[in-house]
């Protein structure tokens, strides 16, 4: 073993992520990654997939991609497979017999002289239609009479009017009960969990929501973001916890810690709602 393997599953222990959720990040499946991993290349469909998986991953994890590939090349497994698969140069191609490209037109011919004469044989056989038919128009409704439509407009207007009039009744009701219900008392009664992420600094996050990967990267400062969960909201790691500023369900959460600190495994449950 070269060593790559190990320097994989080191950085990704280092970042404390699962199997399940590298596989969500990085896109590559999870027997694929522990064949990395153990330098198990043998279930990999080839010497590029190996490769462009390599990289891939290094760079998700933070290592050098042109290093990790150059362990690679350096393990003698690689070398002794690279051998095997020296195909020589020239592959003679091999020529198809002189009577089949006449037996070929033959086919096809036959095949167009059948579909014509099939066409010709249905346009025989279909019934003509009848150019004269008997037709009746139905007869038309007659006009309603004034008395009628005066009496049929006014009913309408009286029905609208009741309409309109439950309508604003029923809008003042609750444009009263919202004016009512302090904003802060909004937020933090509403379904779920929802926390904005304000980036004062430039900060590299990891986070997840209900057990489930949702974003990771760099932000700079100046950066909001904003994550929602029905049970749960962590941060998995937060790179600079001085820079970033963390608001849940409305209500301002104190500092995670100084410029410059890494934090993992800060957890938002409803809860954390009733401690604020």
């Amino acid at each position: 073993m070269a060593g790559e393997g190990q320097m994989l599953r080191a950085a990704r222990e280092e970042k404390q992520w699962s199997l399940r959720f590298t596989e969500d990040t990085t896109k590559i499946r999870v027997r694929y990654i522990q064949a990395l991993e153990e330098e198990n290349y043998g279930i990999l469909p080839g010497t590029t997939y190996v490769k462009g998986y390599l990289r891939t991953y290094a760079k998700h994890l933070g290592l050098n991609p042109d290093e990790i590939i150059q362990l690679y090349n350096n393990s003698p497994d690689v070398k002794e497979t690279v051998k095997i698969l020296e195909t020589p140069d020239h592959i003679p191609l091999k020529k198809s017999p002189n009577w089949v490209r006449p037996l070929a037109a033959g086919i096809m011919a036959i095949l167009a002289i059948g579909i014509v004469v099939g066409v010709a044989e249905w346009s025989h056989n279909t019934p003509e239609k009848p150019s004269n038919s008997a037709y009746s128009p139905s007869a038309l409704p007659s006009a309603p009479s004034q008395a009628e439509a005066a009496a049929s407009k006014q009913n309408n207007a009286q029905s609208n009017s009741k309409n309109n009039t439950q309508n604003n009744t029923k809008n003042d009701q609750n444009n009263s009960q919202a004016s009512s219900t302090p904003p802060s008392v909004l937020a933090a009664t509403q379904d779920g969990l929802t926390a904005q992420l304000e980036f004062k600094q430039s900060c590299w996050v990891v986070v997840q929501a209900d057990g489930q990967p949702v974003f990771q990267g760099t932000f700079a400062a100046g950066t909001t973001k904003v994550v929602k969960g029905s049970n749960k909201i962590e941060l998995v790691t937060v790179g600079n916890a001085g820079g970033l500023n963390v608001t849940l369900n409305g209500k301002a959460l104190p500092s995670l810690g100084s410029s410059g600190q890494v934090i993992r495994n800060v957890i938002f449950t409803p809860e954390t709602l009733k401690t604020l």
